[in-house]
């Protein structure tokens, strides 16, 4: 197979071998569940005092997600120089869990943010809506991927 074909054949046999996963128990969905809404909320913690190390080092091989504020996604090496020169922040917002899902070692967690303040203490009234996609690699929960925009509210 070439080009689309082996890329629709790849799509087929990922389904079909997927299609014979045991269901995951409420519990373990719970679990996951805790657990990432907790490094979710680490990740602002952090972010609010100006360190983003939260969110750099729970970052998966292969991170790539695209912040509202960015014209294209970035890659890990995008915290770079967050992390080589922190800066104070003032920053302040409310997080709201809005839905989870759980397939396997594979989760996406979608929740809201309202900012009320920005880094450099200038009033804001910004709303984001989120989605994170999240894998366990040897036994630990890391951010692979995601997304965030801009609420528009009717």
């Amino acid at each position: 197979m070439t080009g689309s074909k082996w890329r629709i054949g790849a799509l087929m046999a990922a389904l079909v071998a997927g299609a014979g996963s045991a269901p995951v128990r409420a519990d373990e969905t719970e679990n996951a569940r805790a657990a990432i809404w907790t490094l979710e909320q680490a990740i602002y913690d952090g972010r609010s005092k100006g360190d983003v190390s939260a969110y750099a080092n729970t970052t998966a091989k292969g991170y790539m997600a695209w912040p509202p504020v960015l014209a294209a996604p970035m890659r890990v090496d995008g915290f770079d120089a967050a992390l080589a020169n922190p800066q104070a922040s003032q920053e302040e917002l409310a997080m709201e869990l809005i839905d989870f899902t759980l397939h396997g070692e594979t989760a996406i967690i979608y929740y809201r943010t309202h900012r009320t303040r920005l880094a450099d203490g200038t009033p804001a009234d910004d709303r984001f809506d989120v989605t994170h996609t999240w894998i366990r690699e040897d036994g630990a929960w890391r951010v692979l991927g995601g997304m965030a925009r801009s609420q528009v509210l009717p």
